[in-house]
């Protein structure tokens, strides 16, 4: 689980230092993920910015289906549901677990360090 205080990321050296996290650090109380990658650069994901681009299958299929229906993706405002809590998936990615029960989004390193360089 990935708490709020500072968490060591696991893992080998599988992936470079670009998409490597040192440390990642939920803040529940700024709804927002903390990441400090190993080549040093620091990422501040919001709750509604990760929720938005949330990587599993259905919310996937949503977003693309809302580019032609015009539907929201998700079933309440973003400013409704928080960031409740976070897990660390093997030595590759860290679940998010949201206050609306949603848990199936896995956001892999890389997912997220391309997920910053975007902003």
């Amino acid at each position: 689980m990935v708490s709020d205080s500072a968490t060591p990321a696991h893992g080998a050296d599988v992936s470079s230092d670009r998409t490597t996290p040192s440390e990642l650090k939920l803040k529940r109380a700024e709804q927002e993920l903390r990441v400090t990658w190993r080549d040093g650069r620091e990422s501040v994901f919001s709750a509604v910015r990760l929720r938005k681009n949330c990587p599993c299958a259905t919310c996937r299929t949503e977003r693309e289906t809302q580019s032609t229906d015009l539907l929201p993706v998700l079933k309440q405002a973003p400013s409704e549901i928080s960031l409740a809590n976070a897990r660390l998936v093997g030595s590759y990615a860290v679940q998010l677990v949201w206050s609306d029960g949603h848990d199936a989004g896995i956001y892999d390193y890389k997912y997220l360090r391309a997920m910053d360089e975007d902003s």
